[in-house]
């Protein structure tokens, strides 16, 4: 939950469509949601250890960037530092996004066929 947060507050400011992102995640790990609270990168980092745990951490941040429809720059920047801070390399970083943001594509194509 809490890299989610580092997330959602990158760009300045946390979209009603991020708070829903972040309220379903907490509703479905049984955690309380506090955006307020302080975050250490490196221990939240540390609690994720395995290589599954990694790749679904940063599709998750991916996901929640885009859930306003706009991925900020600082939003991106915020995600490929947790992605290092977890020791992926950067190449993984822009596989995982590439297959997030070509999932976010194919979706909206999906809802636009549906609406024509």
């Amino acid at each position: 939950m809490d890299l989610l947060i580092v997330i959602a507050k990158a760009d300045g400011e946390v979209t009603p469509d991020e708070k829903v992102f972040l309220d379903t995640h907490a509703n479905e790990y049984g955690v309380q949601l506090d955006l307020e609270a302080p975050v250490s990168l490196e221990s939240a980092c540390a609690a994720i250890s395995s290589y599954k745990g990694k790749i679904v951490t940063i599709q998750e941040l991916v996901k929640l960037a885009l859930v306003d429809g706009d991925y900020h720059q600082e939003e991106r920047q915020g995600a490929i530092t947790i992605s290092r801070t977890l020791q992926l390399p950067d190449e993984k970083f822009q596989e995982v996004e590439s297959w997030v943001l070509d999932g976010h594509s194919w979706v909206n194509r999906g809802l636009d066929l549906l609406c024509e």
